[in-house]
């Protein structure tokens, strides 16, 4: 195979794989979309304008986390989302074009500190994706990123895994299973699981938000290790 044939290989798996996103997560993740249309009402119903906001989605993937949004925000709402996966972005242009939103949303494939820096954000959201940096520098490095593009005051939600407890996972393996996982591919997962570095508690999160700037932190969705939870931007809070 050559380097242009093996590259044409590794972009078309790609692109399956990002294909096949939307379609893995809700087999085991059934409050999936409640969960979104939850953190697009929130952030809205903390804007001081409804109708004309920009908002930052940090790990926005195929784009499922906006639609919501055109539900319960004025058609003057922008959203800049950043993902580092191109294929993912790809999925995310084709399913915000079919919903009318591709013209109000901007996408980067990028990590968000590459993302050139412009008037700050009205708010800002990160759903799964705390889980899969390795630590808490990296983790605080990310959050601070994201609180130096916000507005103060601005809402901020954050959601992703929190804890180990094996109750929750046999559930979740259950999920896997009966949604046609066989059990090889739940042992993938097994072993993918077992591999991110999840924060091991609520508090561990808070500590995180509080060092950069993120106070009162709400939940507002939980299911199984996924939490999320609604804060604001207090720049001033940080080293008080």
């Amino acid at each position: 195979m050559t380097t242009h044939e093996h590259g044409k290989h590794a972009a078309v798996f790609e692109r399956e794989r990002a294909l096949g996103y939307d379609r893995q997560v809700h087999r085991y993740w059934a409050g999936y979309d409640i969960m979104h249309q939850l953190i697009a009402e929130v952030i809205v119903a903390a804007l001081p304008d409804r109708e004309a906001a920009s908002l930052l989605m940090v790990g926005i993937g195929t784009g499922s986390e906006v639609k919501p949004f055109a539900r319960c925000a004025g058609a003057g709402v922008r959203f800049t989302g950043v993902d580092p996966s191109p294929e993912m972005l790809a999925i995310a242009r084709e399913k915000l074009a079919a919903e009318g939103l591709l013209e109000r949303t901007s996408l980067h494939a990028c990590e968000l500190r590459e993302l050139a820096r412009g008037p700050l954000f009205d708010g800002a959201q990160m759903i799964g994706v705390l889980h899969h940096l390795p630590g808490d520098e990296a983790r605080l490095a990310l959050l601070r990123e994201i609180a130096g593009r916000l507005k103060p005051g601005a809402p901020f939600v954050i959601g992703g895994r929190v804890g180990d407890d094996p109750r929750l996972r046999a559930v979740e393996d259950r999920r896997f299973f009966e949604a046609g996982g066989t059990p090889e591919a739940v042992e993938q997962r097994q072993k993918a699981m077992a591999s991110l570095n999840v924060p091991a508690s609520d508090d561990e999160v808070f500590a995180l938000l509080a060092q950069a700037g993120f106070v009162a932190p709400c939940l507002i969705f939980g299911e199984l290790h996924v939490k999320v939870w609604v804060t604001r931007h207090e720049p001033s809070t940080i080293g008080a």
